[in-house]
């Protein structure tokens, strides 16, 4: 992690949501992947990005926070009501009025690529207008495409989202094609709003949460990274990636 000064009082708050439950693959954050938990592999790679300030996991299992506290890292307690990780960065973003920019990392990206995730904070440093932004990456294996839990955004000349499918063949394609990235900026205020809305219609039927700023106008700032990497939704692949070795 490391301060900027040139941002003056934009401290930026990267969140780690953690939950043990997940329905597809209970206890996936404290998996082990080449040696380590796999929430520790995103802990360390969110450290190692540019231009965060703070860093934080975000769980309401004392399972994961005791695991995070004995290799260092910060963890806030958050309600086992929170609906969705965006909900459980919300109530740590209330705690800290100084943040400006808040980051949510999903805890099941153990390739995340720091490089990445600091032009994401430097891009809306640099843009203030911007109220949330997310990553992608460029995707030649089709293959990985087609998937359904590997979710597509078409991408606009402005590089703003147009929207977001896990359909394939994509309906109606527009823009340029990347494969989305579970990382996620937000202005700190446009963080709380955001999370006080109620799910609207796209977002029920995709399953996907950035639908619900695509639908009321907001502009989702899209920054591309140089390289793929791999998430985890279920056990075949964080063995299929086991199998693979890490890379990046």
């Amino acid at each position: 992690m490391s301060s900027h000064s040139d941002m003056g009082s934009l401290r930026t708050l990267a969140v780690i949501p953690a939950r043990f439950g997940a329905q597809r693959f209970p206890g996936k954050p404290l998996a082990v992947l080449w040696g380590k938990p796999m929430l520790r592999h995103v802990w360390e790679r969110a450290r190692a990005a540019p231009g965060i300030d703070d860093l934080a996991i975000a769980t309401d299992d004392q399972r994961i926070a005791t695991a995070a506290g004995e290799w260092g890292a910060t963890v806030e307690m958050t309600s086992p009501e929170c609906a969705s990780g965006t909900d459980r960065v919300a109530e740590v973003a209330r705690r800290r009025p100084d943040a400006r920019i808040v980051l949510n990392i999903q805890g099941d990206e153990p390739e995340l690529d720091s490089e990445a995730v600091g032009r994401l904070v430097a891009v809306m440093a640099a843009e203030p207008g911007v109220r949330m932004g997310t990553l992608a990456h460029a995707e030649s294996d089709e293959a990985s495409m087609i998937a359904p839990d590997v979710v597509k955004v078409g991408v606009d000349a402005k590089g703003f989202a147009l929207y977001f499918t896990r359909r394939w063949p994509v309906p109606e394609p527009r823009g340029v094609l990347l494969r989305h990235v579970g990382v996620y900026g937000f202005a700190r205020d446009f963080l709380l709003e955001f999370a006080g809305w109620p799910p609207g219609r796209m977002e029920r039927e995709e399953r996907l949460e950035q639908l619900r700023a695509v639908e009321r106008g907001v502009g989702i700032r899209v920054v591309t990274g140089a390289r793929p990497f791999t998430g985890v939704d279920t056990p075949e692949q964080l063995a299929a990636l086991e199998q693979r070795g890490p890379r990046g």
